[in-house]
């Protein structure tokens, strides 16, 4: 007689590892419509027809107009719908036997192209349409959208635009990966840049789904993952709309964890006083009794000492890097 496995402590199976998945690139056919489709809707965003979702664009997303162009962003203004076999695809089948076809809703449109290839279409719909608010094109690649992946620190989103306006304001520091939403794992490009990064900033959405994935997937399989939720908003996006600096944000996420992403050139200190140099440049300027932490030096090295929006949520930052130290005491009372 065979006995099912036991499930007393100890004894139970373990859990099937994760891998990366494997995404498929879209056949000649697909990229040729859809590169058709592309085209046309940059055409219809930089006309009347267009203004609002381009003001939408600039005005509440934060992105520049050279980084709405260089990613062929555009705008349906129409719903419309297409045969499958047309795009390459196969046919599905309603009840009655009728043929289904590809529907194109209405929105902005954000591919992801890479190496001249179009991977993937996805369309963001008016909220006053329901849902699904962001629908993708049916054939699309859904390997995460990888910007600038040559940098020590890569930052993990949820959409692409989030993805995006990180990638113009900070595409320097860091790399960015878009997911497309809080449950998706990553593909095996994806995988590869995130196993090779020094440091994971997780700032998937500052919502219940994007807090619980940040806590638990992300730091059960990466160890260099750490949480960087948004301020002032769910996502980079709403964060920018609000005022706050995304590359502040950035370089705040980067210190905190220390990992230098601009180390600087070996200095050759034989012919001078090494100690003395050093000591020199810690050494805080004279103060009274009454000096404060804004007046002291190592307080300009911060950045988000500067914006009142990281005030009490990174004062603790500034902490372990100064109060304490014997630099920060002899200024504090005036014995420096």
């Amino acid at each position: 007689m065979t006995h099912p496995p036991s499930t007393r402590a100890g004894c139970r199976p373990s859990k099937p590892q994760w891998e990366p998945r494997v995404t498929a690139v879209p056949g000649d056919l697909w990229q040729a419509k859809a590169r058709k489709l592309v085209d046309e809707a940059v055409y219809h965003l930089w006309t009347p027809t267009g203004k609002p979702m381009l003001d939408f664009l600039t005005g509440e997303r934060g992105l520049n107009e050279e980084t709405i162009k260089k990613f062929s962003l555009g705008f349906l203004p129409l719903d419309r719908w297409e045969a499958a076999p047309a795009w390459g695809l196969a046919e599905i089948l309603r009840e009655n036997g009728k043929p289904k076809k590809l529907w194109f809703p209405r929105g902005l449109t954000i591919p992801f192209c890479q190496d001249d290839q179009v991977l993937r279409v996805r369309i963001r719909r008016p909220k006053s349409d329901g849902d699904p608010r962001f629908f993708l094109l049916r054939g699309s690649d859904t390997r995460a959208m990888n910007l600038s992946t040559d940098k020590p620190v890569s930052v993990l989103v949820e959409s692409e635009l989030d993805g995006l306006v990180i990638h113009q304001e900070a595409g320097d520091l860091v790399n960015i990966i878009s997911l497309g939403n809080a449950q998706a794992r990553p593909d095996q490009q994806a995988a590869d840049l995130l196993n090779q990064s020094q440091l994971i900033l997780v700032a998937l959405d500052a919502d219940r789904a994007g807090a619980a994935e940040s806590w638990i997937w992300w730091k059960e399989h990466y160890r260099r993952a750490h949480r960087w939720p948004s301020i002032r908003g769910k996502d980079p996006g709403e964060m920018w709309a609000a005022g706050v600096n995304i590359r502040t944000w950035v370089e705040a996420g980067i210190m905190e964890y220390d990992v230098d992403t601009h180390p600087d050139p070996d200095l050759n200190l034989d012919a001078v006083e090494g100690e003395h140099v050093i000591e020199e440049h810690l050494k805080p300027a004279a103060s009274s009794h009454t000096a404060t932490c804004e007046s002291c030096p190592w307080y300009a090295l911060n950045p988000w000492t500067h914006y009142l929006d990281f005030g009490a949520w990174c004062h603790r930052q500034m902490e372990h890097l100064v109060v304490g130290s014997p630099a920060c005491e002899e200024f504090r009372s005036g014995s420096g």
